[in-house]
């Protein structure tokens, strides 16, 4: 049975082939299930697909048009406010680089590194300020960083601290930030003492997407 991403693909090769050019519009909905063999519902959601991916555009009045190369080539970023934007970009910065940094420090971490990161997390988040909470995540993903035992990764940790900060400081602001943050944390340390990289890398890449979500 064809998915909805085969669908999308097949819609392509309609593009490609020249049969629809950019700025016209795709044949209307029950057209393609028929000249595709598939439900109307399979074709919605290859059309949703290929709207995400910036290749067609639902317009009203002219249903859904085939954009050109230059407009199907843009990204979802561009298409964002900047704040949506910056806020994404902290976080695919952060799910690509930091999740690889808490599986080599859960290989690599000694009882120091241990003793320093347990301390970032023995605190209540009911009992302290957005702007307490705020240090003791900038310092634990520091101390993560520390744990690697390499030069460069900690010195990146550092230069990038201020750049995400601010998105940090969001995910602070509220109690249930606060608690989410410290949870999150404290799971990373318990992969960490146990030495355990690969759940290491698993619960760090979680805990970036929830604060991200924040």
């Amino acid at each position: 049975m064809a998915t909805s991403s085969t669908i999308a693909a097949r819609i392509l090769e309609l593009a490609d082939s020249g049969a629809v050019v950019p700025g016209s519009a795709l044949p209307p909905e029950r057209d393609l299930a028929v000249q595709l063999g598939v439900s109307r519902a399979t074709i919605r959601e290859a059309i949703h697909e290929l709207t995400l991916k910036g290749v067609v555009r639902r317009r009203q009045g002219s249903g859904t048009v085939l954009l050109d190369a230059s407009a199907a080539a843009s990204s979802l970023l561009r298409d964002m406010s900047q704040a949506e934007r910056e806020a994404t970009e902290v976080i695919d910065f952060r799910s690509t680089f930091e999740p690889e940094i808490a599986g080599l420090a859960a290989g690599r971490r000694t009882e120091s590194d241990l003793l320093v990161l347990s301390h970032h997390c023995d605190f209540d988040a009911a009992g302290v300020t957005p702007e307490e909470s705020l240090e003791l995540d900038q310092r634990f993903h520091e101390a993560i960083a520390a744990a690697t035992h390499n030069h460069l990764i900690l010195a990146l940790s550092r230069a990038t601290s201020e750049w995400v900060s601010d998105f940090r400081r969001q995910s602070h602001s509220t109690p249930e930030g606060r608690t989410t943050s410290l949870d999150g944390h404290r799971a990373i340390l318990a992969a960490i003492q146990s030495g355990r990289p690969d759940h290491a890398v698993l619960l760090m890449r979680e805990h970036v997407a929830v604060v991200g979500r924040i």
